[in-house]
């Protein structure tokens, strides 16, 4: 069997490719998509970091290729659905590299206390400025935190080394889980009232895109610094422009741009702003750690059918695959939507039903809800096999049963969150044609669409509200793909779940918020 690494691998990597009497091992030096595209014509295996693009027309230029690994976290270079399509296996190497992401941090966090790339640069050009770089200490000063995930973690334990006061914002975690590490939960408006350091470890998402703007950067103390090695777009840059500009942010350090590489970008020109390369991974052992994560699975998956860290395929046998694959995708997509709709969550109740369920292998449905609930929650990657770890890893708890039970329905999932108070349930179910649904909202029974762009708004059961929200979204210029309503048995409460062509902007939600008889207002991508 060979294997084609595309992008370089460090030598421990290789090490353990070559070892494998079976395999063959092609590792050419930085070779153009072209030379890739020839020689991965008879492989079974490519290994890329982030410079090759496997696409869905190089994937059929492979027809023996069996599995992708991507030797780091990210795969926006590979196409995943197109390798899906193919019964491809792509996995990935999640975690190898959080140590080097949050040591970055750190590094980043010191340099601009201590205009450590500023002075560097005056000394180079002939000048002695003491007077000029005088710095800040970490001793005694309060960290903000937003996001305690893996990296998050890490960092909050280094700062809390230094003595340093961590604060810690995350919706999905409770305060005893911030104070079993040594810090302190706080809503975020309070950590950005009370940092002097704010650093970023979040996914991307709809609701944290921007989450440090004009609002938020308007809150924080004078003098604050700033710091993000998790993803750009996380961060207004025009806002946070102004703010360094008028020496209200006295400091920004930026590993992650929203444009990558930046072009013309007004932050590159202050002197209050230091900078690297997206760097955060970069690290010998990082490197060394992915390779050899990397080829160990690729071994142990083309040599022993083992799949570990796989993001398009569970521990399935072919028999039940294609029986079980639409229930795969109703599982995530119900965890992806109560991911979204709940926080913290404390605890999952699963329930199986239906004949066509109880016979097939419910774990990977539960790895799939585990993921769909992790992925808008955590920064780094969530996998099939990583999910019911993480759960563990934030003290969620998590049940899965089974039922006979039919209710309709040849086979329904049940995914019910608890946290803080609230309990929140969906249900769906796989309709003729592998058409998924969800026909159960709380108490609400309906049959929508679980895709896209959704509003789901729940309002006082009283005339000229459906018209009144399509009547909102329009003056917003968003519209109205498809709309599901239903209503409690009391006929005292509704809901409308309206799928969106595109997501409607914060002004729209906030005027449907604030309308007398609206009681919630929720958008969720799925």
């Amino acid at each position: 069997m060979k294997i084609l690494i595309c992008d370089g691998m460090h030598s421990k990597g290789l090490e353990l490719l070559r070892a494998e009497d079976e395999l063959e091992v092609l590792a050419p030096d930085q070779p153009g998509p072209e030379e890739v595209r020839r020689l991965a014509a008879d492989c079974d295996a490519l290994v890329v970091r982030s410079r090759t693009k496997v696409t869905a027309d190089l994937m059929d230029a492979a027809p023996r290729l069996k599995v992708i690994g991507r030797a780091g976290t990210g795969v926006d270079n590979i196409d995943v659905p197109a390798a899906s399509a193919r019964g491809i296996l792509v996995m990935n190497t999640p975690g190898a590299n959080a140590m080097a992401a949050a040591e970055h941090t750190m590094a980043l966090m010191l340099a601009l206390a201590r205009h450590v790339p500023q002075a560097t640069q005056s000394l180079r050009e002939g000048r002695w400025e003491k007077k000029r770089f005088l710095g800040t200490e970490l001793y005694q000063q309060t960290l903000g935190i937003i996001g305690l995930g893996k990296i998050g973690s890490i960092v909050a334990d280094r700062a809390l080394g230094m003595k340093m006061n961590v604060l810690v914002y995350d919706p999905h975690i409770t305060p005893e889980t911030a104070a079993i590490l040594g810090a302190e939960w706080v809503p975020l408006e309070e950590l950005f009232k009370r940092s002097d350091f704010i650093t970023l470890h979040t996914p991307l998402t709809p609701k944290t895109r921007n989450i440090i703007n004009r609002d938020a950067l308007a809150l924080m103390k004078k003098g604050v610094r700033i710091i993000n090695c998790a993803r750009g777009g996380l961060v207004d840059e025009e806002a946070l422009h102004e703010a360094l500009v008028s020496g209200h942010v006295a400091g920004a350090a930026l590993d992650v741009f929203a444009e990558e590489p930046p072009k013309d970008n007004p932050l590159l020109s202050l002197d209050n702003v230091i900078f690297t390369p997206h760097l955060g991974a970069s690290s010998f052992q990082a490197q060394e750690n992915v390779a050899r994560a990397i080829a160990s699975q690729i071994v142990d998956y083309l040599k022993r059918g083992i799949i570990r860290n796989a993001l398009n395929f569970p521990s399935i046998s072919p028999r039940d695959y294609e029986r079980i694959q639409p229930y795969l995708v109703l599982a995530e997509r119900l965890g992806h939507l109560q991911g979204q709709l709940c926080s913290p969550i404390e605890r999952v109740e699963i329930e199986y039903s239906g004949p066509e369920l109880t016979e097939l292998p419910l774990d990977p449905l539960t790895q799939s809800i585990a993921k769909g609930i992790l992925d808008p929650i955590l920064a780094e990657k969530v996998n099939l096999v990583n999910a019911p770890m993480l759960l563990k890893e934030r003290k969620i708890e998590l049940v899965a049963t089974t039922t006979s039970e039919t209710r309709g329905y040849t086979g329904l999932i049940r995914v019910t969150v608890e946290g803080k108070g609230q309990r929140r349930s969906a249900t769906g179910a796989v309709f003729p044609g592998n058409e998924i649904r969800l026909v159960r909202l709380n108490t609400y029974r309906l049959e929508a669409e679980l895709e896209g762009v959704n509003l789901i708004v729940q309002n006082e059961d009283k005339p000229g509200v459906i018209g009144f929200i399509g009547t909102t979204l329009g003056s917003h210029q968003v519209n109205i793909a498809n709309m599901h309503l239903s209503r409690t048995p009391e006929k005292d409460r509704a809901i409308a779940i309206v799928r969106l062509d595109d997501e409607a902007p914060p002004e729209a939600l906030e005027a449907l918020a604030k309308t007398p008889g609206i009681l919630s207002v929720e958008q969720v991508r799925l």
